[in-house]
């Protein structure tokens, strides 16, 4: 198949990593491959792209109405079979391009459980879904949330997770990182997130602030990782907490990391406490390093974290909860933490092998290119956890 891969941006973003990496376990299977992109700004992923030799065609600044013009024109060239569109706005200017409806398939992938998508911008562009072939969820919560406002969708949807590279993000060989951050005496959360407010840094400042006044030893610590939004107002107000409150020791903000495997590595715990997610990568990568997971008890966490068999479900909401979850890990032996890490690998390779997810994409392409249908038995994993059942239906009832 001709597969033509459309997103905003190469920039560090979890959709990104996906598409990328989607893109290069289809071209290793023999499929001919595409990028496009219209954001010039950030090129994170672009080596990955060039060292599998995949070609990406960016395109120039411009307004968004000349944006779907543009989007439309090299879509109508027709070289593709099918287009592989990640994301809202590149969904949306793919289904514009459909119109009237093309030769060639449209698959769009639905990447975030957002509880905003109910209300009328995010309720307005998904109507366009009409014109995709398939819709590909990568948590079971967005395609329930989906189901209820879009019930003609049904037969569209479908929940794929998201792919690791279990080569590059694995178990330490000599865990000779993770002894040296022993030797410094921290113990050491790793959080890969942007700052935005819905990641949720707040609380986590006030749960470690809860637990720098217990003076618990060694002292614990969290390392932030990501990159800075349009609006930087969350990481403004949270750097004034951490100085107003003498924690710069304790909850550490840096830049978004090319090497994030190496992070993980010396990691004592991966942690990701926002109020609400997709599929988060992070999560993903730092079970597939072997580590205890600290996640909010949101969305798809059920499937990703077992409660106490390889790290503990949090409240997003309570600070109290959240130190509580942390105090645990700390009193765990190193021998426990490390039953949970391998746990998280087992688990990993089970949910997010790059033959399983390559496979279900190769079969959802296919079948839109064959103007098939998707089979019931379409989505990876099968199982809906009750976490999302949960917040699905507690969204419903919110809103």
């Amino acid at each position: 198949m001709r597969i033509l891969c459309f997103i905003d941006s190469l920039g560090s973003g979890g959709a990104q990593r996906q598409l990328v990496t989607l893109a290069v376990g289809l071209k290793k299977r023999g499929h001919q491959i595409r990028l496009l992109v219209y954001h010039q700004d950030d090129h994170f992923f672009l080596s990955l792209l060039q060292a599998a030799d995949i070609s990406c065609q960016v395109i120039p600044p411009c307004s968004y109405v000349q944006r779907a013009f543009v989007v439309r024109r090299i879509l109508r060239q027709g070289w593709q079979d099918v287009v592989l569109a990640f994301l809202e706005a590149p969904s949306f200017y793919a289904e514009l391009a459909r119109i009237p409806k093309q030769r060639w398939r449209l698959i769009v992938g639905e990447r975030l459980a957002d509880p905003g998508m109910k209300k009328a911008s995010g309720s307005f562009l998904r109507q366009f879904h009409r014109f995709a072939d398939a819709i590909v969820c990568n948590s079971h919560t967005n395609k329930l949330m989906l189901e209820a406002l879009f019930p003609l969708f049904r037969s569209k949807l479908c929940t794929v997770y998201n792919m690791v590279d279990l080569k590059l993000f694995c178990p330490s060989v000599d865990n000779a990182n993770t002894v040296d951050c022993h030797r410094a005496r921290e113990f050491r959360i790793v959080v890969v997130a942007s700052y935005q407010e819905k990641k949720n840094m707040m609380n986590v400042a006030k749960a470690l602030l809860i637990l720098q006044n217990k003076h618990i030893q060694p002292p614990i610590v969290v390392d932030w990782f990501g990159a800075m939004p349009a609006g930087p107002k969350a990481f403004n107000e949270i750097e004034r907490f951490v100085v107003e409150n003498d924690l710069g020791e304790s909850f550490r903000l840096h830049a978004a990391t090319h090497n994030i495997a190496h992070e993980f590595s010396c990691a004592d715990v991966v942690g990701l406490f926002s109020f609400y997610e997709g599929l988060p990568n992070v999560v993903c990568e730092g079970m597939a390093s072997g580590k205890p997971i600290l996640l909010s008890k949101v969305c798809d966490a059920s499937n990703l974290v077992q409660d106490g068999r390889n790290g503990f479900l949090c409240d997003p909401t309570s600070p109290e909860d959240i130190g509580e979850k942390i105090q645990r890990l700390t009193t765990l032996t190193d021998f426990d933490r490390s039953q949970m890490g391998l746990e998280s690998r087992k688990l990993a390779e089970q949910l997010f092998s790059e033959d399983a997810v390559i496979e279900r994409y190769k079969r959802i392409l296919k079948l839109a290119v064959d103007n098939q249908l998707l089979p019931v038995d379409c989505s990876w994993p099968a199982q809906v956890p009750e976490s999302a059942v949960v917040t699905v239906n507690q969204w419903l009832k919110d809103t």
